[in-house]
Protein backbone atom coordinates (compact mmCIF):
# COMPACT_ATOMS: atom_id res chain seq x y z
CA UNK A 1 0.00 0.00 0.00
CA UNK A 2 2.90 2.37 0.66
CA UNK A 3 3.99 2.14 -2.95
CA UNK A 4 0.47 2.87 -4.22
CA UNK A 5 -0.02 5.91 -1.99
CA UNK A 6 3.44 7.18 -2.85
CA UNK A 7 2.68 6.95 -6.56
CA UNK A 8 -0.58 8.87 -6.11
CA UNK A 9 1.15 11.67 -4.20
CA UNK A 10 4.01 12.00 -6.65
CA UNK A 11 1.66 11.98 -9.63
CA UNK A 12 -0.38 14.75 -7.99
CA UNK A 13 2.45 17.25 -8.27
CA UNK A 14 3.50 16.27 -11.77
CA UNK A 15 -0.05 16.43 -13.15
CA UNK A 16 -0.50 19.96 -11.77
CA UNK A 17 2.73 21.01 -13.48
CA UNK A 18 1.73 19.39 -16.77
CA UNK A 19 -1.68 21.04 -16.62
CA UNK A 20 -0.11 24.48 -16.15
CA UNK A 21 2.13 23.93 -19.17
CA UNK A 22 -0.82 22.67 -21.23
CA UNK A 23 -2.60 25.96 -20.61
CA UNK A 24 0.37 27.83 -22.01
CA UNK A 25 1.09 29.33 -18.59
CA UNK A 26 4.47 27.75 -17.95
CA UNK A 27 5.71 28.91 -14.56
CA UNK A 28 9.40 29.11 -13.69
CA UNK A 29 9.96 29.86 -10.01
CA UNK A 30 13.63 28.86 -9.91
CA UNK A 31 14.60 32.47 -9.28
CA UNK A 32 12.93 32.24 -5.86
CA UNK A 33 15.55 29.74 -4.67
CA UNK A 34 18.54 31.21 -6.49
CA UNK A 35 21.44 31.90 -4.15
CA UNK A 36 22.93 30.06 -1.17
CA UNK A 37 20.78 31.90 1.43
CA UNK A 38 17.59 32.22 -0.60
CA UNK A 39 15.70 29.33 1.01
CA UNK A 40 16.39 30.53 4.56
CA UNK A 41 15.37 34.08 3.69
CA UNK A 42 12.08 33.10 2.04
CA UNK A 43 11.33 30.63 4.84
CA UNK A 44 11.77 33.33 7.48
CA UNK A 45 9.30 35.52 5.63
CA UNK A 46 6.79 32.67 5.60
CA UNK A 47 7.25 32.09 9.35
CA UNK A 48 5.86 35.58 9.96
CA UNK A 49 2.57 34.85 8.16
CA UNK A 50 -0.67 33.32 9.54
CA UNK A 51 -0.17 30.36 7.18
CA UNK A 52 2.71 28.96 9.24
CA UNK A 53 0.36 26.50 10.99
CA UNK A 54 -1.36 25.48 7.76
CA UNK A 55 1.72 23.95 6.13
CA UNK A 56 4.31 24.32 8.95
CA UNK A 57 7.53 26.25 8.52
CA UNK A 58 9.46 23.00 8.02
CA UNK A 59 7.01 21.85 5.36
CA UNK A 60 7.32 25.16 3.51
CA UNK A 61 11.12 24.94 3.62
CA UNK A 62 10.95 21.37 2.27
CA UNK A 63 8.89 22.57 -0.71
CA UNK A 64 11.50 25.25 -1.45
CA UNK A 65 14.30 22.68 -1.09
CA UNK A 66 12.57 20.30 -3.51
CA UNK A 67 12.03 23.13 -6.00
CA UNK A 68 15.70 24.02 -5.85
CA UNK A 69 16.68 20.37 -6.22
CA UNK A 70 14.71 20.12 -9.46
CA UNK A 71 15.97 23.45 -10.78
CA UNK A 72 19.60 22.55 -10.03
CA UNK A 73 19.24 19.21 -11.83
CA UNK A 74 18.37 21.19 -14.95
CA UNK A 75 21.18 23.64 -15.65
CA UNK A 76 19.06 25.51 -18.18
CA UNK A 77 16.73 26.45 -15.30
CA UNK A 78 19.27 27.25 -12.59
CA UNK A 79 23.05 27.05 -12.58
CA UNK A 80 24.02 25.76 -9.12
CA UNK A 81 27.51 25.15 -7.74
CA UNK A 82 28.20 21.41 -7.55
CA UNK A 83 28.86 21.45 -3.80
CA UNK A 84 25.49 23.10 -3.27
CA UNK A 85 23.58 20.80 -5.63
CA UNK A 86 25.10 17.68 -4.05
CA UNK A 87 23.49 18.57 -0.70
CA UNK A 88 19.99 18.71 -2.19
CA UNK A 89 17.54 15.78 -2.52
CA UNK A 90 18.13 13.66 -5.60
CA UNK A 91 14.65 12.12 -5.98
CA UNK A 92 11.08 11.88 -4.63
CA UNK A 93 9.85 15.31 -5.68
CA UNK A 94 7.71 16.59 -8.59
CA UNK A 95 9.49 17.26 -11.86
CA UNK A 96 8.34 20.85 -11.92
CA UNK A 97 9.86 24.33 -11.77
CA UNK A 98 6.65 25.66 -10.20
CA UNK A 99 6.71 26.22 -6.43
CA UNK A 100 2.95 25.65 -6.37
CA UNK A 101 3.43 22.02 -7.42
CA UNK A 102 5.96 21.46 -4.66
CA UNK A 103 3.71 23.09 -2.05
CA UNK A 104 0.86 20.77 -3.05
CA UNK A 105 3.18 17.76 -3.00
CA UNK A 106 4.42 18.44 0.54
CA UNK A 107 0.96 19.38 1.85
CA UNK A 108 -0.70 16.17 0.61
CA UNK A 109 2.16 14.03 1.91
CA UNK A 110 1.72 15.62 5.34
CA UNK A 111 -2.03 15.01 5.41
CA UNK A 112 -1.61 11.36 4.42
CA UNK A 113 0.34 10.80 7.62
CA UNK A 114 2.86 8.28 6.25
CA UNK A 115 6.09 9.42 7.89
CA UNK A 116 8.57 8.10 5.34
CA UNK A 117 6.61 9.77 2.52
CA UNK A 118 6.00 13.02 4.38
CA UNK A 119 9.66 13.87 4.99
CA UNK A 120 8.88 13.18 8.69
CA UNK A 121 6.75 16.36 8.64
CA UNK A 122 3.31 14.84 9.24
CA UNK A 123 0.22 16.91 9.88
CA UNK A 124 -0.82 15.95 13.47
CA UNK A 125 -4.38 14.98 12.47
CA UNK A 126 -3.18 13.02 9.46
CA UNK A 127 -0.62 11.17 11.56
CA UNK A 128 -3.18 10.38 14.25
CA UNK A 129 -5.60 8.88 11.74
CA UNK A 130 -2.90 6.93 9.93
CA UNK A 131 -1.60 5.50 13.21
CA UNK A 132 -5.05 4.32 14.27
CA UNK A 133 -5.96 2.70 10.97
CA UNK A 134 -2.55 0.99 10.79
CA UNK A 135 -2.98 -0.41 14.30
CA UNK A 136 -6.39 -1.83 13.38
CA UNK A 137 -5.10 -3.31 10.12
CA UNK A 138 -2.13 -4.98 11.83
CA UNK A 139 -4.10 -6.20 14.85
CA UNK A 140 -4.32 -9.97 15.17
CA UNK A 141 -7.93 -9.71 16.33
CA UNK A 142 -11.12 -8.65 14.59
CA UNK A 143 -13.20 -5.55 15.24
CA UNK A 144 -16.83 -4.53 14.87
CA UNK A 145 -17.50 -2.48 11.75
CA UNK A 146 -19.50 0.04 13.79
CA UNK A 147 -16.50 0.62 16.07
CA UNK A 148 -14.22 1.38 13.13
CA UNK A 149 -16.89 3.58 11.55
CA UNK A 150 -17.40 5.67 14.70
CA UNK A 151 -13.64 5.95 15.19
CA UNK A 152 -13.12 7.59 11.79
CA UNK A 153 -16.33 9.61 11.51
CA UNK A 154 -14.71 12.65 13.10
CA UNK A 155 -11.94 12.73 10.51
CA UNK A 156 -14.51 12.87 7.70
CA UNK A 157 -16.68 15.58 9.28
CA UNK A 158 -17.06 18.52 6.91
CA UNK A 159 -17.53 22.06 8.19
CA UNK A 160 -18.97 24.60 5.79
CA UNK A 161 -16.59 27.57 5.58
CA UNK A 162 -17.79 30.55 3.56
CA UNK A 163 -14.56 32.41 4.36
CA UNK A 164 -11.22 30.63 3.91
CA UNK A 165 -9.76 32.90 6.59
CA UNK A 166 -11.88 31.06 9.16
CA UNK A 167 -10.01 27.87 8.26
CA UNK A 168 -6.66 29.63 8.69
CA UNK A 169 -7.73 30.99 12.08
CA UNK A 170 -8.89 27.55 13.22
CA UNK A 171 -5.55 26.09 12.16
CA UNK A 172 -3.82 28.65 14.35
CA UNK A 173 -6.16 28.12 17.30
CA UNK A 174 -5.58 24.38 17.22
CA UNK A 175 -9.09 23.85 18.57
CA UNK A 176 -9.81 20.76 16.51
CA UNK A 177 -12.54 22.54 14.52
CA UNK A 178 -10.68 21.75 11.29
CA UNK A 179 -11.22 18.09 10.47
CA UNK A 180 -8.92 16.08 8.24
CA UNK A 181 -11.56 16.26 5.49
CA UNK A 182 -11.65 20.06 5.88
CA UNK A 183 -7.89 20.16 5.39
CA UNK A 184 -8.07 18.06 2.25
CA UNK A 185 -10.95 20.15 0.87
CA UNK A 186 -9.08 23.44 1.32
CA UNK A 187 -5.48 22.41 0.63
CA UNK A 188 -5.41 23.52 -3.02
CA UNK A 189 -6.78 26.98 -2.31
CA UNK A 190 -4.57 27.47 0.74
CA UNK A 191 -1.44 26.45 -1.17
CA UNK A 192 -2.36 28.93 -3.90
CA UNK A 193 -2.57 31.66 -1.25
CA UNK A 194 0.78 30.65 0.22
CA UNK A 195 2.27 30.55 -3.26
CA UNK A 196 0.91 34.02 -3.99
CA UNK A 197 2.63 35.39 -0.92
CA UNK A 198 6.00 34.23 -2.25
CA UNK A 199 5.56 34.58 -6.03
CA UNK A 200 3.02 37.38 -6.17
CA UNK A 201 3.62 38.11 -9.85
CA UNK A 202 2.80 34.49 -10.77
CA UNK A 203 -0.20 33.98 -8.48
CA UNK A 204 -2.64 34.90 -11.25
CA UNK A 205 -1.26 32.05 -13.37
CA UNK A 206 -2.74 29.53 -10.92
CA UNK A 207 -6.18 29.75 -12.48
CA UNK A 208 -9.47 28.44 -11.13
CA UNK A 209 -9.34 25.60 -13.66
CA UNK A 210 -6.00 24.51 -12.20
CA UNK A 211 -7.46 24.65 -8.70
CA UNK A 212 -10.46 22.60 -9.87
CA UNK A 213 -8.13 19.97 -11.32
CA UNK A 214 -6.12 19.92 -8.11
CA UNK A 215 -9.25 19.54 -5.98
CA UNK A 216 -10.49 16.75 -8.24
CA UNK A 217 -7.28 14.80 -7.68
CA UNK A 218 -7.47 15.38 -3.94
CA UNK A 219 -11.07 14.09 -3.87
CA UNK A 220 -9.93 10.99 -5.73
CA UNK A 221 -7.18 10.52 -3.16
CA UNK A 222 -9.65 10.83 -0.27
CA UNK A 223 -12.15 8.47 -1.93
CA UNK A 224 -9.45 5.85 -2.32
CA UNK A 225 -8.67 6.10 1.38
CA UNK A 226 -12.36 5.86 2.31
CA UNK A 227 -12.64 2.79 0.10
CA UNK A 228 -9.69 1.22 1.89
CA UNK A 229 -11.33 1.93 5.26
CA UNK A 230 -14.56 0.25 4.11
CA UNK A 231 -12.64 -2.82 2.98
CA UNK A 232 -10.90 -2.89 6.35
CA UNK A 233 -14.28 -2.69 8.13
CA UNK A 234 -15.57 -5.71 6.21
CA UNK A 235 -12.41 -7.74 6.75
CA UNK A 236 -12.17 -7.00 10.46
CA UNK A 237 -15.87 -7.63 11.12
CA UNK A 238 -15.64 -10.96 9.24
CA UNK A 239 -12.55 -11.82 11.23
CA UNK A 240 -14.39 -11.01 14.47
CA UNK A 241 -17.30 -13.24 13.40
CA UNK A 242 -14.93 -16.11 12.59
CA UNK A 243 -13.17 -15.71 15.92
CA UNK A 244 -16.50 -15.76 17.78
CA UNK A 245 -17.72 -18.79 15.88
CA UNK A 246 -14.52 -20.72 16.55
CA UNK A 247 -14.53 -19.79 20.23
CA UNK A 248 -18.19 -20.83 20.57
CA UNK A 249 -17.60 -24.11 18.76
CA UNK A 250 -14.49 -24.89 20.78
CA UNK A 251 -16.17 -24.07 24.07
CA UNK A 252 -19.30 -26.11 23.54
CA UNK A 253 -17.56 -28.93 21.69
CA UNK A 254 -15.23 -29.44 24.66
CA UNK A 255 -18.14 -29.24 27.11
CA UNK A 256 -20.06 -31.81 25.09
CA UNK A 257 -17.09 -34.18 25.03
CA UNK A 258 -16.52 -33.77 28.76
CA UNK A 259 -20.19 -34.49 29.44
CA UNK A 260 -20.04 -37.62 27.28
CA UNK A 261 -16.92 -38.78 29.11
CA UNK A 262 -18.60 -38.18 32.46
CA UNK A 263 -21.61 -40.20 31.38
CA UNK A 264 -19.34 -43.00 30.18
CA UNK A 265 -17.47 -43.07 33.49
CA UNK A 266 -20.77 -43.18 35.37
CA UNK A 267 -21.96 -46.09 33.27
CA UNK A 268 -18.71 -47.99 33.86
CA UNK A 269 -18.98 -47.41 37.59
CA UNK A 270 -22.57 -48.62 37.59
CA UNK A 271 -21.59 -51.73 35.64
CA UNK A 272 -18.72 -52.47 38.02
CA UNK A 273 -20.99 -52.11 41.03
CA UNK A 274 -23.50 -54.46 39.42
CA UNK A 275 -20.82 -57.04 38.70
CA UNK A 276 -19.58 -56.91 42.29
CA UNK A 277 -23.09 -57.36 43.66
CA UNK A 278 -23.76 -60.34 41.38
CA UNK A 279 -20.46 -62.15 42.03
CA UNK A 280 -20.64 -65.13 44.50
CA UNK A 281 -19.26 -64.55 47.99
CA UNK A 282 -15.74 -65.87 48.43
CA UNK A 283 -15.24 -68.86 50.75
CA UNK A 284 -13.88 -68.10 54.19
CA UNK A 285 -11.11 -70.12 55.85
CA UNK A 286 -12.05 -72.28 58.95
CA UNK A 287 -9.81 -73.46 61.74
Amino acid sequence: MKKTIGAIILVLGSICGTFINAEGSKINDCNIVSGSNAIDGVTYGFSQTPYKEVLSVSGFKQALTNLKAYCCKNSDLLNCPKEEADKLPQKYFPASESLFDHLIDVAIRRLDGITWLAYALNDPTGLERRTKITEIAKSATGEQASTIESLFTGYRTVHEYEDINVVINNYNKGTGTVSLKDKYDTVCRLMRDIYGGVANTNKGLISNSIINTCEGMVRDRVNREIGYTKILMVQKSNQLFDEGTKAYTKKYFVQEKLMALRNLITKVMDMFETIVQQAPASKTCSI
